[in-house]
């Protein structure tokens, strides 16, 4: 029982530092008001643990002897005590991807437990829908960035400037290199995995492990300069930085996360400060979602909005910009 006593004190430790860190944010589901919310985390717990949440749940059922054995099994519980911690995690704090993030790892190993439990027909279905799906998607990705270079085939490059309207694509030898070695690695597993027979626990693991391991380094390759273009707030901060001119000066800020305001001071450079009354900064962003704000803290009437500035690849997301017109008070 040294492990548990170990554990115990550990998972103390932690949530003694989250207290310190003042972590503690609940965001508890269950109201009638949120059933919107708890919809929207039941498909995210299905789709974001997909497949390893089905191979977990047969995993517990084909162990369940060992499970309820008085032995305690530490390679069933730990890993089912962190997926449980983490699903419990998803639906009571915030974000809910990130506490999921954390899961997988233990989910994944929980569901290791599975494939040698499956029959040799069963091993080899995932292994052809192993093969096709990750064959399949490494063969889009490198359609798209092609297209995205040389604007051939014409519909992937369309729909990539749809989607991501003002991107400018760029080339790297480095990550062209990256990803030819990636997908001549793939294939070259593929063929070892076809010609021999190897042990029952490999037949199921090799496969999707690697095909998991090429997708990212394909995305991470020749679709990251796409990625970071639509998930990253520099093109919002340079536009913002536009819309200001030079020399702005400080400018006061209210209901901007953490991201946005990091953001505008990493690629824009500027000079935020919190938002009161007796600020004469003479300029004033907010995000479009947190305005009008207290009236303690910002008078609307003392600012005109000049404009409101989105992402490229986010219609809803926008930062409000305001000119002082008139002293503070």
């Amino acid at each position: 029982m040294r492990w548990a006593v170990a554990l115990a004190v550990v998972t103390a430790l932690a949530a003694i530092l989250a207290w310190q860190l003042d972590l503690w944010h609940w965001r508890v589901v269950g109201a009638a008001t949120e059933a919107k919310e708890f919809r929207s985390l039941t498909r995210l717990l299905l789709w974001f643990g997909w497949p390893a949440w089905p191979l977990a749940a047969w995993t517990l059922w084909r162990w369940r002897k060992q499970l309820v054995n008085r032995q305690l099994h530490r390679h069933l519980w730990l890993p089912l005590w962190f997926s449980l911690v983490s699903v419990g995690a998803t639906f009571t704090t915030q974000p809910a991807d990130r506490a999921l993030l954390v899961g997988l790892p233990a989910m994944a190993a929980l569901a290791a437990f599975a494939l040698p439990t499956f029959r040799r027909s069963m091993a080899a279905l995932i292994d052809w829908f192993t093969l096709l799906f990750f064959s399949a998607s490494a063969l889009a990705i490198w359609v798209v960035w092609f297209a995205m270079q040389t604007g051939v085939p014409a519909q992937p490059a369309a729909n990539v400037a749809k989607l991501a309207p003002g991107f400018t694509p760029e080339f790297s030898w480095l990550a062209l290199v990256v990803a030819l070695a990636a997908s001549i690695a793939w294939c070259r597993l593929v063929w070892w995995r076809a010609a021999r027979n190897r042990a029952a626990i490999w037949k199921s693991l090799v496969l999707p492990a690697s095909g998991a391991a090429l997708g990212w380094l394909l995305l991470t390759t020749l679709w990251l300069p796409l990625l970071d273009y639509a998930r990253s707030y520099a093109p919002q901060a340079r536009k913002l930085v536009t819309a200001l001119g030079p020399e702005p000066g400080c400018i006061q800020m209210y209901g901007l996360s953490r991201p946005q305001v990091a953001a505008l001071q990493y690629h824009a450079q500027l000079r935020l400060l919190p938002a009161r009354q007796a600020q004469e900064c003479p300029w004033l962003v907010t995000d479009s979602e947190a305005w009008p704000a207290p009236a303690d803290l910002v008078n609307p009437e003392h600012w005109t909005q000049e404009a409101a500035i989105g992402r490229p690849t986010d219609k809803n997301e926008f930062i409000l910009l305001f000119r002082r017109t008139a002293a503070p008070d």
